[in-house]
């Protein structure tokens, strides 16, 4: 994930149910967002070759509790990320480089409950030394084919302008127990446009 702001970055790439409506575990913010330490994402993408992202232990972000996740391209750690699972949704607290280290103020709410198609948020923080608004929604419900298999899937699109003028526009597909299917990203400044995207190829959760 996003997941979430970097893979191939564009945007990072983030992270499961999605059947149904309402306050159960099954349309729970913490269910599409599998946690367990040593749960592994292998992603194919059109830019990285595949991405490894994985469940390492939990971890401390100021007074938030949070849980790190690892992306690794072609054997090298490229970036850390502290999520945490809150009562309203799940949120990025920190994100890590090899150039360094950024804190997220206010943390960043990359999911929100609840998980219905209309659903939609904002985040208004600072990346690194920018202030960017992010709107978010949860769009539609479809089934969507990858690598890994085909999913019953719900959709998450969101988009922003990071200053001074780069567009992003970012579609995320979330199924049932699994987490984050699918990515697809447009990133457009001046008369530029570049499509970034990643299809999940395999899966281990842990418990």
């Amino acid at each position: 994930m996003g997941a979430f702001w970097r893979f191939g970055a564009v945007v990072a790439i983030v992270t499961v149910l999605a059947a149904t409506t309402g306050t159960t575990a099954a349309s729970s913010s913490a269910a599409y967002f599998p946690l367990g330490q040593g749960t592994i994402w292998t992603y194919r993408t059109n830019s990285h070759g595949d991405i490894i992202m994985k469940v390492g232990p939990p971890a401390k972000v100021g007074t938030y509790g949070c849980r790190i996740i690892e992306t690794v391209v072609g054997g090298n750690t490229t970036q850390r990320e502290c999520y945490g699972v809150e009562s309203d949704g799940v949120y990025a607290y920190e994100r890590s480089y090899p150039a360094g280290t950024m804190r997220l103020e206010p943390p960043q709410r990359v999911l929100a409950i609840p998980i219905a198609v209309g659903q939609a948020w904002e985040w208004t923080g600072r990346i690194g030394d920018q202030e960017v608004t992010l709107k978010y929604t949860w769009a539609r419900r479809e089934k969507i084919q990858v690598p890994a298999g085909s999913f019953d899937a719900m959709q998450l699109y969101f988009e922003g302008l990071i200053p001074p003028n780069t567009q992003v526009q970012t579609w995320r597909w979330f199924a049932p127990g699994v987490g984050m299917v699918k990515e697809d990203s447009l990133v457009s400044q001046a008369n530029q446009r570049v499509r970034v995207y990643a299809e999940l190829v395999s899966i281990k959760i842990a418990r």
